[in-house]
């Protein structure tokens, strides 16, 4: 199993994605990744961008297969369906409405507001539910409704992940502040006005234009797809392995056990032979039982 096929730049160029920021905007650490300046505007350099995919990519794909747990951050308007496409597509974790402070580094709330709200929506599927006033049912699921639109994307989060991948890293800085802190790896799709130094592996791609984040979002749902992919035939061949597992017996345990047999045989045979016969009336004998 290999990562996606890295687009070639003719691709890279129809979808946009060479197209920075202005001049005016840029973080000086992006240098090496622009190409050149036209009208003002940062041209990035898209073989550099091909590299970064197919490192970037691989490395990916080797969190999930290990098992890690990777969340997807982009709130931007223009990302943030995508995002969660790709989230419930894939059961990856996912923030595309609003990062809210503390989701790293105050954990032990984030989870009791993510069991709150399962504890809600159990509660609203029972009879008790049903008896409910109207009114106070209306309010308790809108309540549910605003945690769904707030942090639903992490219902299945159950500790804090081994990684984020963000959309736009200046956009997100929330997130890799975060991240930062706590020590998570961070993934990231970088402009030529994002600080490269704060993002562990990054894309330098055009993290605006609608074709170039259709472009990226595909490529991160087949490598999060091809990880699991590789979780799943890695089970499958631990699980053949443990069945074709046979048991060695010692060739001396083997000859002992063979010895005992025949001793047994023997001493029944002897038995036999000692039991006195009875004729029946009609003269057939039979071995008498002691």
């Amino acid at each position: 199993m290999a990562i996606p096929t890295i687009p070639e730049i003719r691709e890279l160029v129809e979808a946009g994605m060479h197209f920075g920021h202005s001049s005016g905007k840029w973080h000086p650490k992006m240098k090496p990744y622009i190409f050149a300046t036209r009208d003002k505007l940062h041209i990035i350099d898209l073989e550099k961008t091909r590299q970064a995919m197919e490192k970037v990519l691989t490395a990916l794909e080797e969190r999930i297969r290990d098992g890690k747990t990777v969340v997807l951050v982009g709130t931007k308007k223009r990302v943030g369906d995508l995002v969660k496409e790709v989230g419930e597509a894939t059961g990856t974790p996912y923030v595309n409405v609003r990062w809210l402070g503390g989701t790293l580094t105050n954990w032990s709330e984030m989870q009791k507001s993510i069991a709150r709200m399962k504890k809600m929506e159990a509660f609203l599927e029972t009879e008790e539910a049903e008896k409910m006033i109207k009114k106070e049912r209306v309010r308790m699921e809108s309540e549910l409704e605003r945690m769904h639109h707030k942090f639903g994307g992490l219902r299945n989060l159950t500790k804090i992940p081994h990684a984020i991948l963000v959309i736009d890293s200046s956009f997100e800085h929330n997130a890799v502040k975060e991240a930062r802190l706590r020590e998570v790896e961070i993934f990231g799709i970088v402009d030529t006005n994002c600080n490269p130094d704060l993002v562990d592996h990054l894309i330098p791609a055009n993290d605006d234009a609608p074709k170039s984040l259709k472009l990226l979002m595909r490529l991160i749902r087949e490598t999060i797809e091809n990880g699991q992919k590789l979780i799943s035939i890695k089970q499958a061949e631990s699980k053949k392995a443990d069945d074709a597992v046979t048991v060695e017996i010692p060739e001396e345990i083997v000859e002992a056990g063979q010895d005992i047999e025949e001793e047994i045989r023997e001493e029944v045979s002897e038995e036999k032979q000692k039991k006195p016969a009875v004729k029946d009336e009609k003269g057939f004998e039979y071995a008498t039982k002691k």
